[in-house]
């Protein structure tokens, strides 16, 4: 329903007096009394929604009259900081967007949401789920602490998102991999629990009664650790997981040096890096001549190159392989980026054995960077300044793999601020099909980090999404026919629009049992 101004600015302004009655503080933020919720001091490591991330003023003390209609700085203002009803204010495109960057799937109304959308979880309230009607739905909460992993109580996660997956290929005992990003803990105890990343597994191949998660790389606090440490110097506030993938029985996982959270959907990098596991994700080993630096702020380690321009295009990456390659689709840091693709050989890269032996760890295959060659869009070249895009722009957080019901390779992302959509192509370079949306943001703003199962190789497409509204994962399912309907049936005509998904309710994710999301 559209409001009309002067309704607005009132929603704006109570929202503001609950807001400021509601959250703790972190800090002393002008002459009035607001900051966030207890969570959100946690998050303050990669920018609190409510410091310098937002235009208010809010991290120097400017917040001005709570109920002013023009004070400067004010939350409650009509217009300066909050804005106008064309939401164009800085502080609203912030609450909207969240630290990552993402939309908000909060309300107008501070009785549903919050202030124009900004996440419960932020101001210590909790978060819901969508019940969705249609090709696509919510099946699961996978994280969180009404999520039936108790991801709190076993590995100290309350919040996290992403959920990067890849089978660890190992046929003895086949585990998926999961890597997650900025992770809160239990926000009602002294201290921070905050870490940049951290790991699940699971052996679970049902996927219709929901992913069972059987255990997590721990450190010796009793908690979920953060696989690769952030480096704790000036100008790195976290490192985030982009790709994994397994190679001749090691785990290989790539990550982002954020250096900034910038403006929603935007974010710098000091470079992208790779690590290595042998034991199966529970000790990481990064390799510094693997690094893609783009600065020289924060060091990257014996052995790494040096800061070229050229590494900017790929900073965030996604695996798949083939029998012969390990193709890797790079894009910027941020959202707004398209994506180009590069492969190196599998074979001689190192097994498990060679890189635990004594010494400097072998050069060879996937841990060549030199091996890497680009796709230019009419054969594989050695400069990366030659590559050229396969996935246009805007193309963010990529998950590929090959399905087996398509008999297609298939690109899953967040098509800037639009809808997650599904690519294929019959060639790993592509050329690569019209998107297919899967989630309309238009229907369910703040779902993003959409990332597929590998073993879900059937009808049903099942991956992980996070919404900013709860800040943790779910398992979402797609039926595939229903999206992608049989072109035989439509040989004389055009095919008919694949049903499209709906939104019924919103649940509270405390209201959930065993973490299922009710199917109506």
């Amino acid at each position: 329903m559209t409001r009309s101004l002067p309704r607005l600015a009132g929603a704006i302004t109570a929202a503001s007096v609950t807001l400021a009655a509601s959250v703790t503080t972190v800090g002393t933020l002008g002459a009035g009394i607001a900051s966030a919720g207890p969570c959100s001091e946690m998050f303050g490591n990669f920018g609190s929604l409510l410091e310098h991330r937002t235009g208010a003023g809010m991290a120097t003390g400017s917040l001005g009259s709570l109920g002013s209609s023009g004070d400067s700085g004010s939350i409650g203002s009509t217009s300066r900081a909050l804005g106008s009803a064309d939401r164009s204010g800085s502080l609203v495109r912030e609450l909207e967007a969240g630290s990552l960057g993402n939309g908000l799937s909060g309300s107008l109304d501070p009785m549903v949401g919050s202030v124009y959308g900004m996440p419960p979880w932020i101001i210590g309230e909790e978060g819901t789920v969508p019940v969705l009607r249609g090709p696509t739905r919510f099946e699961q909460l996978v994280t969180g602490p009404t999520s039936p992993s108790e991801s709190l109580s076993r590995f100290g996660v309350g919040g996290t998102d992403l959920g990067i997956m890849w089978d660890n290929g190992d046929p003895d005992a086949p585990r998926m991999l999961m890597a997650f990003g900025d992770t809160m803990g239990d926000c009602t105890v002294p201290g921070t629990q905050w870490r940049s990343n951290v790991l699940f597994r699971s052996a679970d191949t049902d996927l219709t009664d929901g992913i069972t998660i059987d255990s997590a790389a721990m450190g010796t606090d009793g908690l979920a650790k953060s696989i690769v440490p952030r480096s704790g110097l000036p100008g790195e506030v976290t490192i985030i997981p982009t790709a994994g993938i397994a190679v001749n029985g090691v785990q290989y996982l790539r990550f982002m040096s954020v250096a900034h959270w910038g403006q929603p959907g935007s974010w710098t990098t000091n470079y992208s890096g790779l690590a290595y596991s042998t034991d199966d994700g529970e000790n990481w080993t990064v390799a510094p001549s693997m690094a893609r630096p783009i600065t020289d702020i924060v060091p990257t380690g014996a052995g790494a190159p040096g800061v070229d321009a050229a590494w900017r295009g790929a900073q965030m990456s996604s695996f798949l392989t083939t029998d012969e390659h390990l193709y890797e689709y790079l894009t910027p840091s941020g959202r707004q980026g398209g994506a180009i693709v590069a492969r190196a050989p599998l074979d001689g890269s190192p097994a498990a054995d060679d890189l635990e032996a004594p010494g400097a760890p072998p050069t060879a295959g996937v841990l060549d960077p030199g091996a890497y060659e680009y796709w230019d869009g009419t054969e594989w070249v050695s400069d990366i300044r030659a590559a050229r895009r396969v996935l246009p722009a805007p193309a963010s957080e990529i998950s590929t793999m090959w399905n087996e019901h398509l008999g297609k390779y298939t690109a899953m992302y967040a098509q800037g601020y639009d809808s997650v959509v599904l690519r294929t192509a019959g060639r790993p370079e592509g050329p690569w099909s019209a998107p297919t949306t899967l989630v309309d943001y238009s229907l369910l703003p703040g779902v993003y980090g959409a990332f597929m199962h590998p073993w879900a190789q059937g009808e049903d497409l099942y991956y992980l999404v996070t919404t900013w509204n709860a800040y943790n994962v779910f398992l979402v399912r797609t039926r595939l026919p229903e999206v992608f309907p049989d072109r035989s049936r439509s040989a004389r005509g055009v095919a008919p629009a694949p049903p499209e998904t709906e939104v019924v309710r919103q649940v509270p994710v405390s209201e959930l049992v065993d973490g299922v999301v009710p199917t109506e």
